[in-house]
C-alpha cells in the first residue's frame, strides 16, 4: 500500500493539472445550459449545466483553440495559453442571425423542399459512412416538481424522498449514468455501465441508458410511445411542409440551413419545429423539434423537447451526434413536474476491433461496484457539473437515507407503528 500512494497521489496530480473551466452566457448574461464545448480538431468535449458551467479537462498544458457551439448561436472559437493547472475562460455567445441570399429569395421553388430531398436521397449515404464506433456515453436524469399537494384521493403524498423545500417544490429524482457503448451495423448494440448513481438511493441503477434515447432521425419513424414520422423520412412529404428561415456558417466555413418544419395535418404523429442542414454533405447538425404527449400516447405529457447537437468528424466526413437534450412537463393529480433527460457522447472511436464475441444476448451489464462509485470518483469521471441545487439535493438526501437507516430511527418506527389491536 505504501508503495501505491505514490503513485496515486501522482495519477491524481496529472489527471487534474489540465482544466478549462467557466460559464457561458448569453449577451443578457443568462445562463447557457448543454453548449457544447471541445477542443478545435475534435469531436468530443463536455456540455455546460443549467446554470452555464462547464469543465474541460485536457491532456497537456499548451495552446489551445475552445470552440463554444450551441443551436440558436454563433459558434465561438477562442485562442488561450495554459500555463496553469486551473484556466477560467468565461464566454458570452451572440444569437446567430440567419439570412436568405438573393437565388433563395427569388427561387421558383420552395428552397426547403430541395434541401429536403436532398438530404433524403443522401440518407444511405451519411449513414454508410460509419459502419462501426465505439464511445464513453453520460446522462443525467432531472425530475423537478412545483408546489406539490399533500394529499392525493385522500393519501398522503409524503416528503418525495426529501427534496422538498417549504413550499413543498424541489428535485424528486436526480440520477446520473456512465456508460462505454459499443455499435455495429445494422443493429449490434452493446452497452457497459461503469457508474451508476441515484440521488438518496442504495440501488443508485438508473433510468438512463443509452439505447432508450438513440434517437435518429435518419430513421423513417422514431419510437416513442408511438411511432413518430420523421421529417426527413422517405416519404416525408405526405406529412410536413417545409420553409427555409435562412443559413448561417459553422467554425469550418460550411453552411447550415435552418429548416422549419411544418405539419400538414395537426393530429398526424409529426414532430414539429426546426432541423439544421449542413450544405453540400446533407447531413443533419442539429434539431430542435417538439412532440405532445397526445402524439406519443402519453396524455399526462404536455409535449417532449428534443435539442439534437451534431459535430463532423474529418477522418470519416461524417456527423455524428455529441448531445441530446429531452425536456418534458407531465402534470397529473396537482403535480407540476419539469423534467430532462441529458446526454453526452465523448471518446468517439470509429475503428474499434469487435470479434464474433463482441455481441451476443447481453445488450447490458454492469461493472462490479458500479452503484458504489464514492463522490471523488464520480467529481473525476463526471464530464458535466453539477448544479448548485443539485450538490445540495445529493447531500441532503445522501443524509437522510443515512438517518433513516440508523438504528435510532428504525427503532423509532417500531416503537411508534400501531399494534395489531389498535389496527
Amino acid at each position: 500500500m505504501k508503495k501505491i500512494t505514490p503513485f496515486l497521489l501522482l495519477f491524481a496530480v496529472t489527471t487534474a493539472f489540465s482544466q478549462i473551466k467557466g460559464k457561458v452566457t448569453d449577451s443578457k448574461n443568462n445562463p447557457l445550459s448543454f453548449v457544447s464545448i471541445y477542443l478545435d480538431g475534435t469531436i468530443t468535449g463536455t456540455t455546460s449545466n443549467d446554470e452555464g458551467y462547464y469543465e474541460l479537462p485536457i491532456k497537456r498544458a499548451k495552446k489551445h483553440t475552445v470552440v463554444f457551439q450551441f443551436l440558436g448561436f454563433k459558434t465561438l472559437k477562442k485562442d488561450i495559453q495554459i500555463t496553469t493547472s486551473s484556466y477560467v475562460l468565461n464566454v458570452k455567445l451572440s444569437e446567430e442571425s440567419v439570412a436568405l441570399n438573393e437565388v433563395q429569395i427569388n427561387s421558383k421553388e420552395n428552397p426547403a423542399n430541395q434541401i429536403i430531398r436532398n438530404v433524403i436521397a443522401n440518407k444511405k449515404k451519411n449513414e454508410n459512412k460509419i459502419q462501426k464506433f465505439t464511445a464513453d456515453f453520460y446522462s443525467r436524469g432531472l425530475y423537478k416538481i412545483k408546489n406539490a399537494p399533500k394529499r392525493i384521493l385522500g393519501q398522503k403524498v409524503g416528503d418525495l424522498g426529501g427534496g422538498l423545500d417549504s413550499t413543498r417544490s424541489g428535485i424528486i429524482y436526480l440520477s446520473e449514468t456512465v456508460s462505454k457503448i459499443s455499435h455495429q451495423k445494422p443493429n449490434n448494440f452493446k452497452e457497459h455501465i461503469v457508474a451508476s448513481k441515484v440521488s438518496g438511493s442504495d440501488n443508485g441503477v438508473s433510468f438512463n441508458r443509452a439505447e432508450d434515447v438513440n434517437f435518429s432521425l435518419y430513421k423513417n419513424t422514431v419510437e416513442i410511445g408511438n411511432e413518430i414520422i420523421s421529417p426527413i423520412a422517405n416519404y416525408a412529404f405526405g406529412y410536413y411542409n417545409y420553409k427555409l428561415v435562412g443559413n448561417f456558417y459553422d467554425k469550418n466555413g460550411q453552411m447550415i440551413n435552418k429548416i422549419a418544419i411544418l405539419p400538414k395535418r395537426k393530429n398526424d404523429r409529426v414532430f414539429t419545429g426546426f432541423i439544421y442542414v449542413a450544405e453540400d454533405d446533407w447531413a443533419l447538425y442539429g434539431t430542435d423539434i417538439t412532440v405532445t404527449g397526445e402524439q406519443v400516447n402519453l396524455p399526462m405529457v404536455d409535449a417532449l423537447h428534443f435539442m439534437q447537437s451534431y459535430n463532423k468528424t474529418l477522418k470519416k466526413n461524417a456527423w455524428v451526434v455529441i448531445s441530446q437534450t429531452i425536456d418534458f412537463k407531465i402534470g397529473m393529480f396537482g403535480f407540476n413536474i419539469n423534467g430532462r433527460f441529458s446526454s453526452a457522447y465523448s471518446n468517439y472511436s470509429f475503428n474499434p476491433t469487435f470479434t464474433k464475441a463482441t455481441f451476443g444476448k447481453e445488450i447490458l451489464s454492469f461493472e462490479k461496484n458500479a452503484t458504489k462509485k464514492d463522490s471523488l470518483y464520480w467529481k473525476k469521471l463526471r464530464p458535466v457539473p453539477l448544479t448548485t441545487e443539485e450538490v445540495s439535493d445529493y447531500v441532503i438526501k445522501d443524509s437522510i437515507k443515512t438517518i433513516r437507516k440508523s438504528k435510532k430511527y428504525l427503532d423509532c418506527l417500531l416503537y411508534t407503528s400501531p399494534s395489531p389491536r389498535d389496527s
